[in-house]
């Protein structure tokens, strides 16, 4: 195991007490080859703000593979954030549908590291945008599970993706769903996520994908 590796254990087993959350958040410069992750904190509560921690990883200097955090794939929902979450006990604003995410995502006991685009790069940066969005396949490609966010239940989704999965399983002269089960498949191929450009990027080059 490399130093990085370890550097990385060590950051993901460390705690933080829940702390009211203070003024913006402000994102420190981002050294070449590195990207950030998030440190998503457990709750028991559903309900409590969501708290999270940001830190830097050196993705090119670790080693060739998979690496030991998630990536998560969405679509943003709208431009406008107007839901907060707790960045290192500062304050960063979020769409609605990336909030839900986060909030599915927590778990109760234990944290999850995820490299999401709308919080791991500052979005006011234009320049590390750039360089940022030219390391996304390799982000996706190393990434040890690619998580596919395609929104809240509705319409039938749940059953959809089900009825999806069994259809995969079947030779291709068995029916693949009644009536309704299609209209709910059809609803749920025309939600935002389908329509995204980086989609195919992020699904093809994903070690493992769930939804």
């Amino acid at each position: 195991m490399s130093r990085w590796d370890h550097l990385f254990l060590r950051q993901h087993s460390r705690m933080t007490l829940t702390i009211p959350v203070k003024n913006p958040y402000c994102y420190a410069h981002l050294s070449p080859g590195d990207i950030r992750l998030l440190r998503l904190m457990p709750d028991k509560d559903e309900n409590a703000r969501v708290q999270c921690q940001l830190f830097d990883y050196p993705l090119h200097e670790s080693d060739d593979g998979t690496q030991l955090y998630e990536a998560l794939s969405y679509a943003w929902g709208g431009s406008e954030k107007d839901h907060r979450v707790s960045v290192d006990q500062y304050s960063l604003r979020v769409t609605a549908n990336l909030h839900a995410a986060l909030l599915h995502l927590r778990g109760r006991f234990l944290e999850r590291i995820i490299w999401i685009d709308a919080i791991c790069i500052n979005q006011d940066d234009k320049e590390e945008q750039g360089q940022q969005v030219q390391c996304m396949a390799e982000i996706y490609s190393r990434a040890s599970r690619v998580i596919i966010w395609l929104g809240e239940p509705a319409a039938g989704s749940d059953e959809a993706l089900e009825a999806i999965r069994v259809a995969a399983d079947k030779t291709p002269t068995e029916p693949l769903a009644n009536e309704p089960i299609k209209q709910s498949i059809l609803a749920l191929l025309q939600r935002p996520w389908f329509e995204r450009v980086w989609v195919r990027e992020q699904t093809l080059n994903g070690n493992e994908i769930c939804y």
